[in-house]
């Protein structure tokens, strides 16, 4: 009988498992719910450089956590950091994490897709926007807490999307409380749209469909195109001190109540001005 493969695991964060030379990371509730625990995100990021130290594998396909809450979950993220008696401590520990896990992930030597459904928070799709690929079912809806709160989102968004769109587009969309599947397949934020059911069928078939091809040259094009270490290192640096600023802000507690008690009473969002209504979107 064959020893398991280290790369066959399950945390309280994720499960992975190989499927031939595809490995499989099936992520588990979000550490949002986990803020004041989170080794098992170090983990991840461990695991991340077992990943990369292998040839048994040559590419990652990461699947969302089914449930999400979107905008709800960064609200209860930031409502739990900022009750925290180790509010610096768990904000220093986090963005240390999240940083390391874009910068390896960026800096991944195999073919990476991300795959979503349901309510996405721009936290999750920041950190998508990492992967090569990313695939999303039809229903799915983004949305953002931050722009409500006067932040700007962590994960890389900023850097990403301005990349990807230009800074005049993503400074707009940014700003967006919520947008759907089919908004960011016109943005090209995502790459293909398909039925909830078919998702993780599909995430493999294009993945195969990829190993297909030459992958070295998707690197190249990667490190051309899409991230500079060194801007994107300063970008989630920069994103850090914003964020922080924000959180010590006199008015931030008056502002998440608010937010809070908005998406009470309207079961969706706070009642802030769409700036979709005042530009055109991109065609």
């Amino acid at each position: 009988m064959p020893a398991p493969s280290p790369l066959d695991q399950e945390t309280e964060f994720f499960r992975a498992a190989r499927d031939e030379d595809i490995l499989i990371i099936r992520e588990k509730p979000h550490f949002t719910q986990q803020v004041n625990d989170l080794n098992n995100i170090s983990a991840f990021g461990g695991f991340l450089d077992l990943v990369n130290q292998t040839s048994e594998v040559k590419a990652v396909v990461a699947l969302g956590a089914p449930g999400k809450t979107g905008a709800q979950e960064s609200v209860d993220f930031l409502r739990s950091v900022i009750e925290s008696r180790r509010e610096d401590y768990l904000l220093l520990r986090l963005f240390n994490l999240v940083n390391n896990f874009v910068m390896t992930l960026t800096g991944l030597d195999k073919l990476t897709v991300h795959a979503d459904q349901g309510r996405v928070s721009l936290f999750h799709l920041g950190l998508s926007l990492a992967y090569d690929y990313r695939i999303v079912a039809e229903d799915a809806v983004f949305e953002n807490a931050f722009a409500d709160l006067g932040m700007v989102p962590k994960g890389g968004a900023g850097y990403f999307i301005s990349r990807m769109l230009g800074t005049k587009k993503a400074t707009e969309v940014l700003q967006w409380s919520r947008f759907t599947a089919e908004e960011a397949l016109h943005l090209g934020l995502v790459d293909r749209l398909v039925p909830a059911a078919d998702l993780e069928e599909e995430v493999l078939s294009l993945t195969r469909m990829h190993l297909k091809r030459p992958v070295s040259t998707l690197f190249g094009i990667r490190k051309l195109l899409k991230s500079d270490a060194n801007e994107l290192a300063r970008s989630l640096a920069l994103e850090d001190q914003i964020i922080q600023t924000r959180l010590n802000a006199p008015d931030f507690k008056a502002s998440l109540a608010e937010y809070q008690s908005c998406r009470f009473l309207t079961g969706q969002g706070a009642e802030h001005p769409d700036p979709r209504k005042n530009h055109t979107q991109a065609s």
